[in-house]
């Protein structure tokens, strides 16, 4: 598989009187035309490496400018006999001080033939089909949607994945091609907003992260919501004082809050899409003995057996009743059974 990809700055301005037409501020997108390249100079380097290697790219909004405005280092792994030591390649951007009334993307453009069609997660659950439209008013706005873990384009043969650890705005304005709204700066002299300090005058410098994948969709379909998890919870490293002997932990596990989740969609992977089962006794074994397991609503607030739920008329086949019954006391086993996206809380009780 071969895909030619193209990667850089752009920017939106936006209109920052109320007098002369809409405006952007903190919860509106108002673009006044399309973007435009925020740089008129590259600068690179390459930094080999045995483990990763960088690709460092600064972008200057000026060619006489000695500080660069944008840069992005994307991390190549290397690989170990042959093999690629993961799925991603890793880009880590910098962004900013922007200019007055200035909103900020990276732009991915690339020779998929995805007819502007973008998916992106549903608040980082199910991933949403976004179909390009065009409007009377306001149609580049109005086909951005938010990406909170992830965003894809495609076709036949091949998915570009963008995988985030903080929510952004994506969109698909053109054919193989997916923009991400990094940042923003916007002054407008509404006086509500004047009022309310809602005029995002932000002067900051902001360095998000992201995770991009490219592969056949049959192939990332199995890896990318795992690869999501992992840039959403990465370890972080703390220094500590040393301890100078040996403290007993005061945490009673009496009692634990479990909650589990079924990462892929029905019919996402013919494999890992399938319902599973587990072994609660098994899982918490490092914990202590489990001596008994209740199940709970998604927050742990009240008992599944008192829930009064809201039945809903949808066109998609329901599961039939045997398979959704509650586990709601002790059994021999305490296997529980997890479908495709279901979310289940438990309360697990230790001796």
């Amino acid at each position: 598989m071969r895909v030619r990809v193209q990667q850089d700055f752009w920017e939106y301005k936006a209109n920052g009187d109320v007098h002369t037409g809409p405006i952007s501020d903190n919860y509106i997108f108002t673009a006044n035309g399309s973007a435009i390249p925020a740089y008129k100079s590259v600068a690179m380097e390459i930094v080999p490496g045995k483990v990763v290697s960088e690709i460092r790219q600064y972008f200057y909004r000026e060619e006489k400018d000695t500080n660069h405005t944008y840069s992005v280092v994307t991390r190549v792994p290397v690989g170990f006999e042959g093999q690629l030591a993961c799925f991603r390649l890793e880009q880590s951007y910098k962004v900013g001080p922007l200019e007055m009334n200035r909103e900020t993307v990276f732009r991915t453009r690339t020779s998929l033939k995805n007819n502007r069609t973008l998916f992106t997660d549903n608040n980082g659950y199910q991933m949403m089909k976004r179909t390009y439209k065009t409007f009377v008013n306001n149609t580049i706005a109005r086909n951005y949607y938010p990406m909170v873990r992830a965003a894809y384009i495609e076709d036949d043969s091949s998915r570009v994945v963008f995988l985030s650890e903080r929510a952004h705005g994506v969109a698909s304005l053109s054919q193989g091609q997916l923009e991400v709204m990094l940042h923003r700066r916007l002054w407008n002299n509404q006086e509500w907003n004047l009022g309310y300090n809602l005029t995002l005058n932000d002067s900051s410098v902001v360095r998000p992260v992201l995770w991009m994948m490219l592969g056949s969709p049959s192939a990332l379909s199995s890896v990318y919501q795992q690869e999501a998890l992992e840039l959403q919870h990465r370890p972080v490293v703390m220094p500590i004082d040393q301890p100078r002997g040996q403290r007993k932990s005061g945490i009673d596990f009496d009692r634990i809050l479990l909650r589990i989740t079924h990462l892929y969609e029905e019919g996402e992977d013919p494999v890992l899409s399938q319902p599973t089962t587990i072994n609660l006794k098994d899982v918490m074994r490092g914990i202590g003995e489990v001596t008994k397991v209740q199940e709970r609503s998604l927050t742990g607030t009240w008992n599944i057996s008192d829930l009064q739920r809201w039945s809903w008329k949808t066109d998609e086949s329901v599961r039939k009743k045997e398979q959704t019954d509650f586990f709601t006391s002790t059994t021999q086993d305490f296997n529980v059974t997890i479908h495709p996206k279901e979310i289940r809380t438990f309360f697990i009780y230790f001796k």
